[in-house]
């Protein structure tokens, strides 16, 4: 049961991710789009920001469940 739960919320999370990563590339694509107005920069920093925050926790969550997943629980009784 624990691994089908660690491997659920590792596909959730990279669901999370892959939507986050998504707005964030249509968020860089319209400040790109708009360079003549002023304050286009902010939707492409904004953009690379998302990413790069949501990344960072992907890896985090995935590295914890990998970690996880190949850890031995045993009791010694002794």
């Amino acid at each position: 049961m624990k691994h089908s739960a660690l491997y659920v919320l590792l596909v959730c999370s990279a669901l999370v991710t892959a939507y986050v990563v998504f707005l964030g590339a249509v968020s860089i694509s319209v400040g790109l789009h708009h360079m003549d107005q002023d304050g286009s920069w902010m939707p492409v920093v904004t953009g690379i920001l998302c990413i790069l925050v949501v990344l960072w926790f992907l890896f985090r969550v995935a590295r914890s469940v990998f970690q996880a997943l190949t850890r031995n629980d045993t009791l010694n009784l002794r």
